[in-house]
């Protein structure tokens, strides 16, 4: 995160004109591409899960259209890129007023830290009122991708440091925060940076709504008001991260392994094969888990224990931690498996092709390409290549891998995240496309975080476990080994995930 003492360009240059951002400098500042109308905008990291652009920037026609990249400095290249779960535009957005957008991401970013909101107890800052002596207004920092006066898009992210004129409230009573000069086109959904007195991180105060290239520029204030309120209420602070549910310690019963976000402390919480709460208390299997992204639970090598693969976000490579059987840290040593993951969503860990060993099923998010990567039963990397088994899944958020429809084969569940119905993708136990037709099986599951698939109540047919995730509470959905929708009500057997 960069402290705003820092940035001290003088202030009359356009973003694009002056100023490159050093390496490691606004991290959390995202490039946001929408190619449904060849856009490029700006964005932030205000949550693992969240960016924070203008509305305007966000009008395709499918979240599949949309991709975010945080944690670069250069164009197009490096951090790490998502696709998108959800937008949500404030609904109270109209004629370019409360120009606000949230965009959910399609995994966390866990190795960026986000920028905070600033609070309506810090306006001051941001009022166009300057206390002291040597200046005449406040001062903030404007950042983006945009272009220069001369149209040129640059290759390295640009701030400027710039005064913050009085508001301008409309008469809708909106108010809009005003900088001299400083962002472009392109720098739209960009954030306002101010600085804490007594120094320390940044804080956003607004995101560009509009500007004229090197004039003036006005902001959607996110500080404080409704905006702000608004970004509150959407933004669910979700304690845990799913890796998946799986027979870990061996006693016959499902259990979930999870992350608690806050401290990285991995978390086993076996299962009891009922429909309801277990009574089993919780055990902590790891620690150390900040900045890996779960690929799946499964018996990758073999040995007849369960297994984590997870991808190190900072450098693309895929490991395999081997499990014991035990409810508590394995004694088994984790080995590299891979390397080159970033920019890959997984879908998940099973024998997709039927051959015995385990394999993942991942999407290249760059292409939309579906792709599976065979397993040879081995603690290190195997010789198999990967083939392609689908195309055109960028609107689609990844439930699992199982054979839901109990026909021997494995099958994909995923959510349609512009429709929000479910899914069921039948393999064919093939290392290629298969020529089963996908079903639907469930709807309104918009707002839902999978947890995974498996027999949760063992009898017999494959479940879903999900987490709502405005209220934290965890749901069993249980299956009926359809190729269609399950009779069975949800049943909820946790909260405060």
């Amino acid at each position: 995160m960069t402290v705003l003492s820092t940035l001290s360009p003088p202030a009359a240059h356009a973003i694009t004109g002056g100023n490159p951002v050093a390496n490691g400098d606004l991290e959390f500042v995202a490039e946001v591409r929408n190619t449904a109308i060849g856009g490029l905008c700006t964005g932030s990291l205000v949550h693992p899960s969240w960016v924070l652009t203008a509305v305007h920037c966000s009008v395709p026609t499918s979240v599949g259209d949309m991709t975010v990249r945080v944690g670069n400095n250069v164009a197009a290249t490096g951090g790490e890129l998502r696709r998108l779960k959800r937008i949500l535009r404030n609904p109270a957005y109209t004629g370019g007023h409360n120009d606000v957008a949230l965009l959910e991401l399609s995994s966390p970013v866990t190795d960026v830290k986000p920028v905070q909101l600033a609070t309506p107890d810090q306006a001051s800052l941001w009022d166009g009122v300057a206390v002291g002596p040597f200046t005449q207004f406040d001062q903030g920092t404007v950042t983006g991708w945009g272009l220069n006066a001369a149209g040129v898009l640059p290759t390295r992210l640009q701030f400027a440091v710039t005064f913050i004129t009085p508001p301008q409230p409309d008469n809708l009573g909106i108010k809009r925060i005003m900088v001299s000069q400083g962002p472009c086109p392109g720098d739209s959904g960009g954030p306002l940076l101010v600085a804490p007195p007594g120094g320390g991180d940044v804080v956003q105060a607004g995101v560009l709504k509009g500007a004229s290239c090197g004039g003036a520029a006005s902001y959607s204030e996110v500080g404080a008001g409704a905006n702000r309120d608004w970004l509150l209420s959407q933004m669910t602070k979700l304690p845990y991260s799913p890796f998946g549910v799986a027979d870990w310690d061996r006693d016959g019963h499902q259990d979930i392994v999870a992350r608690n976000d806050a401290t990285g402390d991995l978390w086993l919480y076996p299962g009891e094969s009922s429909r309801g709460y277990s009574s089993a208390q919780p055990v902590k299997i790891g620690n150390g888990w900040q900045g890996f992204t779960p690929f799946g639970v499964a018996d990758w090598d073999g040995d007849g224990h369960q297994d984590i693969v997870v991808r190190n976000d900072a450098t693309g490579d895929l490991w395999l931690y081997p499990g014991d059987g035990s409810r508590g840290y394995s004694s088994a040593q984790p080995v590299k498996i891979g390397n080159g993951w970033q920019g890959f969503t997984p879908f998940g860990v099973a024998d997709w092709d039927g051959d015995g060993h385990q394999d993942i099923v991942a999407r290249n998010d760059a292409t939309g390409a579906l792709l599976l990567y065979p397993g040879d039963g081995s603690r290190g990397y195997s010789s198999a290549k990967p083939v392609e088994i689908g195309n055109s899944w960028l609107p689609y958020s990844p439930f699992g891998l199982a054979d839901w429809d109990h026909d021997g084969h494995q099958d994909i569940i995923a959510r349609d995240n512009d429709s929000g119905k479910l899914w069921l993708y039948p393999g064919e136990s093939l290392r290629g496309y298969s020529s089963a037709q996908r079903v639907e099986i469930g709807n309104g599951w918009v707002g839902y975080s999978t947890f995974g698939l498996a027999d949760w109540d063992n009898d017999g047919h494959q479940d879903i476990v999900t987490r709502e995730d405005a209220s934290g509470d965890l749901r069993l959905y249980p299956g009926e080994s359809l190729r269609g929708y399950s009779s069975v009500p949800p049943v909820k057997i946790g909260n405060g995930w």
